[in-house]
């Protein structure tokens, strides 16, 4: 039974991409909603991860497209490079976009608090200027934080979320970690000119993604710019007037001018009552059913708070599968699988399926198409680099299990290909399209060169 004295039927806690698409579609529907935000609106995509790290990593590539510039009869008297200029122009569209996000709020009559919101009962939040709402429902939206390793010094680095906001590029910069946002800053860090040391503690970059990938990029990351040391561990950061000494796990002391943290991040669970039953899952995010619902049942979360995907598109399906679902009375089956990753790193990776060790476990027996190519638009340079597609497919079925691709416009082809996973297509499906002559993505439809695997 609806409660009479609810100030809103919904309250969102946080404006990131899922908050503001709950919030708009649930006031669409002709719910009254409220929406706290404690920072810009935007969230982490808008204001400091994909939009202006994809910014950044456009910008630390024009070092590559410059020198393949002058094999096309380009020539340039000097070339500069500005990161004032760079951060100026990436706030002013990040600006742009955040009023964006509000304007889409505010038509849709959603209700704006520029605060920080804790919940203190099942249906009460309480903003940090002292002001109580009651809600019908909350929906917690907040994202997820950087993750700091507990080592002795870790206070004296910094976090991607930090690095937007640097007065300006140092020329020696370590980097920890292993996943993409370590990879993706690696990258821009080298590709715009300064040194990199990229630290981590495991055997391989890239736990999860595919093996083959895992290994190209370790090989293509390293350069003269950009040294990837493996099997190594930070224990130690202490500052030296300027710069910073990182002592690693097996006793090389190293100097920097900047240390980063790529080491992962956590959800941001801090708008809860410890007294709410609210649970936790495995992956120390809110425990949620289907319908992203937690164990008070009228409080929901959905996006990095929940879940391990870490992906802006996933908290965007998840918020309009739950502002469905609870205010238009839409119980459609959505379903989320095959969901297509890149990292923009420096060459690009795009994955979308199962990777080799995930299709041998289910299916037992595999066929596994590789190539190994030189894209013409380099061929006219002196630049050596190599594009790596590799396709997974059900030997029995024949069916395309997994993409997996190392080189330019990665993410773009592999969105593509996703569409024909998900439509579950044939290898001969491949085989009789036509090729695009010539293209980058012409080799997908002629890969002949197979191994067959099975256990």
């Amino acid at each position: 039974m609806k409660n009479t004295k609810a100030d809103f039927d919904l309250f969102v806690i946080g404006a990131g991409s899922g908050g503001v698409r709950a919030a708009r579609l649930a006031a669409q529907s002709g719910a009254k909603v409220g929406i706290a935000e404690k920072d810009r609106i935007g969230g982490t995509c808008v204001i400091r991860g994909c939009v202006p790290k994809k910014f950044l990593s456009y910008s630390s590539k024009f070092s590559k497209h410059n020198a393949v510039a002058e094999s096309y009869g380009w020539h340039h008297e000097e070339i500069t490079f500005s990161w004032n200029k760079l951060i100026e122009n990436k706030n002013k569209q990040i600006e742009k976009l955040s009023n964006i996000y509000r304007s889409n709020l505010e038509k849709a009559g959603v209700k704006i608090f520029e605060s920080e919101a804790r919940i203190i009962d099942t249906n009460t939040v309480k903003l940090s200027k002292g002001d109580e709402y009651c809600a019908e429902k909350i929906l917690i939206a907040t994202g997820a934080k950087p993750n700091f390793p507990d080592i002795k010094g870790a206070n004296n680095g910094i976090s991607s979320d930090d690095f937007f906001e640097l007065k300006k590029l140092p020329q020696n910069i370590i980097v920890v970690g292993g996943g993409y946002i370590a990879l993706e800053f690696s990258s821009i860090i080298s590709g715009l000119g300064s040194k990199c040391e990229l630290l981590y503690r495991g055997d391989k970059l890239l736990k999860g993604f595919d093996q083959d990938i895992s290994r190209i990029i370790t090989q293509e990351l390293q350069s003269e710019k950009c040294n990837v040391r493996l099997n190594t561990d930070v224990v130690e950061i202490t500052k030296n007037k300027n710069q910073y000494d990182v002592v690693t796990s097996d006793g090389i002391r190293l100097k920097t001018d900047l240390v980063l943290f790529a080491t992962g991040r956590l959800a941001n669970i801090d708008c809860i009552n410890k007294d709410l039953d609210i649970k936790i899952n495995t992956h120390n995010g809110i425990l949620v059913n289907k319908k992203y619902q937690t164990t008070v049942p009228n409080i929901f979360a959905v996006g990095d708070v929940s879940n391990s995907d870490h992906l802006t598109p996933v908290a965007i399906r998840e918020a309009m599968i739950f502002a469905r679902n609870e205010f238009e009375k839409d119980n459609s089956n959505y379903i989320m699988e095959n969901i297509p990753t890149a990292v923009f790193s420096s060459p690009e990776i795009g994955t979308v399926g199962l990777n080799e060790d995930q299709a041998l476990e289910k299916y037992k027996k595999i066929d596994i198409y590789t190539s190994t190519f030189r894209p013409l638009y380099y061929t006219l340079s002196d630049i050596n680099v190599r594009t790596y597609i590799k396709l997974i497919i059900n030997n029995k079925s024949q069916r395309l299990l997994g993409f997996h691709m190392v080189g330019d416009d990665a993410a773009e082809i592999t969105q593509m290909i996703s569409t024909l996973i998900n439509k579950k297509i044939k290898k001969t499906d491949l085989d009789n399209t036509i090729p695009l002559h010539p293209s980058t993505s012409e080799e997908i439809m002629t890969m002949r060169d197979m191994v067959t695997k099975e256990i």
